[in-house]
């Protein structure tokens, strides 16, 4: 077979060139390729991650063992772990601690104790009946609102913030019932110790006296609190 020369120009250079271009073409397509298959799995990785609140992967602590301990000079007692002490009385009038919620949207409960000297007019909306066993305290049912077993008592807001404060009595135990502010939440504990008193004698300290009062203005309220509260108290 005749080979045919061109001037300048060797036979295998036109075949060389054409190889290069396919190879160059092929690893273009390749890199193209990657390429969508990379950023489609970037996006399938980003879509499917554990993100946003009720998804996020993570240990902690069960709210019913998180508690605050309180430790004071004539008592114990256990508060929910998210509680704080925000406010100390002592006057000639009352001496009391306040501890209130620090959880978003359970800030509005608050449970003041008072030791000793107590107001013995402060109403409440209902009662919680107590007594003394050892060093510890018993509690009984909480009542309904008062209104609705006190004389002039009404749930009608627009006639009861007519009213007065009122003695009132449940499970024979005296208290003083706020017939004004029946749209209020607030919880007494009481006793036939005397209203909003009830006497624990501690093993180290002595007897002293005590009243609980819980102001639960949450939309669900929540007496477990105070209860759990009242089964915790221990006085020294």
């Amino acid at each position: 077979m005749e080979v045919k020369y061109r001037y300048g120009r060797r036979p295998g250079r036109r075949r060389r060139t054409r190889i290069a271009i396919v190879m160059l073409i092929s690893l273009s397509i390749v890199v193209a390729i990657g390429s969508v298959v990379y950023w489609d799995l970037a996006k399938h990785n980003k879509d499917t991650g554990v993100n946003g609140q009720g998804r996020t992967v993570a240990q902690s602590i069960d709210a019913s063992q998180d508690v605050l301990r309180v430790n004071e000079p004539t008592f114990t007692m256990e508060l929910p772990g998210n509680w704080k002490l925000v406010e100390r009385k002592t006057t000639a009038l009352e001496h009391s601690i306040t501890w209130q919620g620090t959880k978003k949207g359970e800030d509005n409960r608050k449970l003041t104790l008072y030791v000793d000297v107590i107001p013995v007019a402060q109403a409440v909306n209902k009662l919680l009946p107590v007594t003394a066993v050892g060093n510890g305290l018993n509690y009984d049912d909480v009542s309904d609102n008062c209104a609705t077993f006190t004389q002039k008592g009404t749930l009608d807001t627009s006639l009861a913030v007519k009213n007065r404060d009122s003695p009132a009595k449940y499970k024979q135990v005296d208290f003083i019932c706020d017939l004004a502010q029946v749209t209020q939440n607030k919880t007494g504990t009481g006793s036939t110790d005397g209203i909003n008193v009830v006497n624990v004698t501690g093993p180290d300290q002595g007897k002293h006296k005590y009243f609980f009062l819980f102001n639960d203005q949450n939309i669900q309220p929540n007496l477990s609190i105070l209860t759990n509260a009242l089964k915790s108290f221990k006085a020294k």
